[in-house]
């Protein structure tokens, strides 16, 4: 009986060399486990040594910490693999790429000016300054090429590709939603005001009366009581209205990782060409960097 292969047709595994580059998603084994190879098995462990040794900035972990984040490294890379279709765009190019830019960007991180955070940008030294814009300016001449290679590609994929940064700005503004809601209590907030707006009397300004409205006085001051009395039991079932509760203890805030930011841009660095190629090895190392160093949460 033969002994099934990477690539399998009854088993519907992509075929690295068949797969096209305008797939959206695609999977094959054999690449899959070179690929958690290259980027999560042997680089963490690695990096972690070395920076230790270098003394470089690593946060404390245990066995159980090493774990979660291995696990963690491994979900992300396989959402990444699939519909990064990094089946088809996997190279030796983007592996040597990657480990230069591993240890290069760990460097970076540990020099002076470079020991600050995105939240603290309005205390930002110059270095750090010249570092970030010419980080910048990279990332936009490899997202201009990325867009026009897309481009070159027969209808819709470029529509596709670009409107697939809709996907994480999505979380972004969700994400400052969920701030709005925890600080401020938004929604049960914005419930009560409307609800008080709908049992609040309306009141309109006087008209002058008219000889008929004059004439037709008296018929009416029986009703006006009656309408006093209605007024009277809306201001009390305005008062009725409870205060919204609030459950949150806590005020949080944003602060956004770089390896998340790198690990968005490795969905687009999806090409065979080499720019491209180079592309991946550098979005994945600085996503990797982080994995290792920090605690992913």
């Amino acid at each position: 009986m033969p002994v099934p292969g990477a690539y399998e047709p009854e088993l519907e595994f992509s075929d690295p060399s068949a797969v096209r580059e305008t797939a959206l998603f695609s999977f094959n084994p054999l690449v899959y486990l070179y690929f958690m190879l290259s980027f999560l098995i042997v680089p963490y462990p690695l990096y972690w040594c070395i920076a230790r040794r270098l003394n470089w900035e690593t946060n404390e972990k245990s066995m159980a910490r090493h774990w979660s984040d291995m696990f963690h490294g491994f979900s992300y890379g396989t959402l990444l693999f699939v519909f990064g279709n990094y089946t088809h765009a996997y190279s030796w190019i983007t592996v040597v790429a990657f480990y230069p830019m591993l240890f290069g960007y760990g460097w970076i991180a540990e020099l002076p000016f470079t020991k600050t955070s995105l939240p603290n940008i309005k205390n930002w030294p110059f270095g750090m300054w010249a570092v970030f814009l010419t980080a910048i300016v990279i990332i936009l001449a490899f997202a201009a090429f990325h867009i026009y290679w897309a481009a070159i590609h027969p209808l819709p994929f470029v529509i596709y590709y670009v409107c697939a940064l809709l996907i994480p700005i999505f979380f972004f503004v969700l994400s400052f939603a969920i701030i709005k809601e925890t600080n401020e209590n938004w929604s049960r907030t914005k419930i009560y005001r409307i609800r008080v707006w709908m049992f609040t009397p309306k009141k309109t300004a006087p008209k002058p009366p008219s000889p008929a409205a004059q004439e037709e006085g008296q018929a009416d001051s029986a009703a006006v009581g009656d309408g006093a009395q209605h007024d009277a039991s809306q201001e009390v079932l305005v008062t009725q209205i409870p205060e919204p509760t609030n459950p949150y203890t806590k005020k949080i805030s944003m602060h956004l990782h770089h390896w998340q930011i790198f690990y968005m841009l490795a969905y687009f660095t999806r090409f065979t060409h080499p720019v491209s190629q180079v592309g991946a090895g550098i979005v994945l190392a600085c996503y990797m960097e982080g994995i290792c160093a920090c605690n992913v949460s």
